[in-house]
């Protein structure tokens, strides 16, 4: 029973670990626009105080500002967007945003804590040439949408950096186009908080026949990629959660735009450390998942009036860390993902990663806080495992008469039963006394692998020696191969129970579970040594030394 146990739960673990670029480039100005545009010079090549060089410099400069030249004596430049792109950074402690004022949206986010395999901070916004920027605009209409993201709106600020003294602050971007066309958006951040408030007023009287409706857009995608060979078990992209309800978006599902309707908490880029976010307030009245070429954008609909709309709502762009998420509110705490089997552990998983929290506050190092809580797991549920023990010793003592029994009546099923029925009553053995202690234990097991392998906390935190994160592999294999030769010991110390062909599987398990850890982040393989090491310690105690 117990090797059946062993090995089924050990299949069961292999299975589970086993599981635009917006509407195209405008060719030329539309024809409104060729209206609205005014000629602003018209020089001839002769003229005083502008030399040949000055002109060419000009041209090369700005290529796309000029028409070609009406005549041999004159250029006529027609900027289709008058200004120039401004940069503005925002420090909030935490994460650094660079705003661009063209199109009011967000260039980059760094995450200045967390960094890439390069030693660079990490950016939470995936750059993709000629795609809409996180936080653009857009509307039904190609033109409205040519003005919001690409026109130059006037900032508030040119940089903003925020301190204990300086809590709070906002960047206002404005933009009053010669359409008639007025965009008003503020953004709020707070220090030492991954949460940015956006206030947006569009008032379009000129298109008021049109119906204009406008949507945020977050997208393309998400930066701050991870890339491992265990990371297919992790969702990564659009995720949506409406009615209570968590819904992953793959791009192939996509055919144009899904949308989104009813108690919308929020709508969101996520892969298995980091998230962006859009939680509506005021103003929205849906979601929306849509596809633009290639590229995937999750997004707000605002509700609009005759062309015009106000919406208020939240950019969360950050960490997946729990007490972080926990203490962000609106329901963010979904965007943590266990995988489909984890989630059903989720009450588990919580405390266990509280605990690792708990015991990193005191030592500063994960490498300890998991071996700490791994010892007090193996505390807690030593009764448990003593009597499954007991119950394998006693098994093993009658194991001789179990096989007599079974050879004296092969062909009486009925017969054999009752005679081991009485042998168990004699000898005072419980066949699943090895099996239900087991099985309690299981869930427990689960929750602190899941909280082990989706937790960001371990990202980037050295242990000792060689081993400088915790979150990858072990570049050397050191600790699966010392995994492994515990879990050797540990069959060996266990009792010859079952005919060959099961023990030379069971031998064999050590071998496949070697190389199945060697891809497993050290953090996991450390918590299975150390369990490893302190099951040996009580096996030994229990088959060699206790008499009861």
């Amino acid at each position: 029973m117990e090797n059946r146990l062993l090995v089924a739960f050990i299949l069961s673990l292999g299975v589970f670990i086993g599981w635009g670029y917006i509407m195209s480039v405008i060719e030329g100005p539309p024809t409104s626009q060729l209206e609205l545009e005014k000629q602003l010079s018209e020089v001839p090549a002769s003229a005083p105080g502008m030399s040949k060089q000055a002109a060419s410099s000009g041209e090369k400069k700005n290529p796309s500002n000029f028409s070609a030249p009406t005549s041999s004596s004159a250029v006529v430049i027609k900027p289709e967007f008058p200004g120039e792109e401004t940069t503005i950074k925002v420090s909030t402690g935490l994460a650094t945003y660079f705003f661009t004022n063209k199109g009011a949206a967000i260039k980059s986010i760094l995450l200045a804590q967390h960094n890439t395999a390069k030693g660079e901070p990490i950016d939470l916004v995936e750059h993709k040439d000629q795609s809409p920027l996180p936080l653009a605009l857009e509307s039904n209409n190609s033109q409205v949408t040519n003005i919001l993201q690409n026109a130059y709106y006037q900032p508030s600020i040119t940089s903003l950096e925020l301190s204990e003294s300086q809590p709070t602050g906002k960047l206002i971007m404005q933009l009053t186009h010669s359409s008639g066309l007025e965009v008003f958006r503020e953004f709020s951040f707070r220090y030492k908080n991954f949460m940015v408030n956006i206030e947006t007023k569009i008032n379009a009287p000129t298109f008021a026949s049109q119906n204009l409706n406008y949507n945020v857009l977050l997208g393309p995608g998400m930066g701050g990629k991870v890339t491992s060979q265990t990371d297919y078990i992790v969702f990564s992209g659009a995720t949506t959660f409406v009615n209570n309800e968590r819904l992953e978006t793959e791009p192939e599902d996509i055919i144009n735009e899904i949308v989104h309707r009813g108690d919308i908490a929020w709508t969101s880029f996520q892969n298995k450390y980091f998230g962006t976010a859009l939680i509506p307030k005021e103003g929205i009245k849906s979601a929306i998942v849509k596809k633009y070429s290639d590229n995937v954008y999750v997004g707000l609909k605002m509700e609009s009036v005759q062309s015009s709309a106000s919406s208020s709502h939240i950019l969360y762009a950050g960490t997946k860390e729990l007490q972080v998420l926990e203490k962000s509110g609106h329901k963010l705490v979904r965007l943590m993902d266990y995988g489909w089997f984890g989630n059903k552990f989720a009450f588990l998983v919580k405390p266990l990663l509280k605990a690792l929290q708990y015991f990193y506050v005191m030592f500063n190092n994960y490498g300890w806080a998991i071996i700490f809580v791994t010892i007090i797991i193996k505390i807690i549920f030593s009764p448990l495992t003593h009597k499954s023990f007991k119950s394998m010793k006693g098994m093993h003592k009658v194991q001789p008469y179990v096989k007599v029994i079974q050879e004296r009546h092969k062909g009486d099923r009925q017969k054999m039963n009752e005679e081991m029925i009485e042998l168990y009553k004699k000898h005072k053995v419980n066949p699943l006394g090895g099996c239900l202690p087991m099985l309690l234990q299981i869930p427990v097991f689960i929750g602190l692998y899941h909280a082990l392998f989706f937790s960001i906390e371990l990202r980037g935190a050295p242990f000792i020696g060689w081993i400088e994160d915790l979150s990858v592999a072990d570049p050397y294999y050191v600790w699966p191969v010392l995994m492994g030769a515990t879990m050797f010991l540990q069959q060996k110390l266990n009792p010859a129970i079952g005919d060959p062909t099961q023990q030379k599987i069971m031998m064999m398990l050590p071998i496949v579970f070697t190389f199945l850890f060697m891809s497993f982040p050290s953090g996991l393989v450390l918590y299975w040594t150390v369990n490893n090491l302190l099951t040996i310690s009580q096996q030994a105690y229990i088959y060699k030394f206790s008499k009861d």
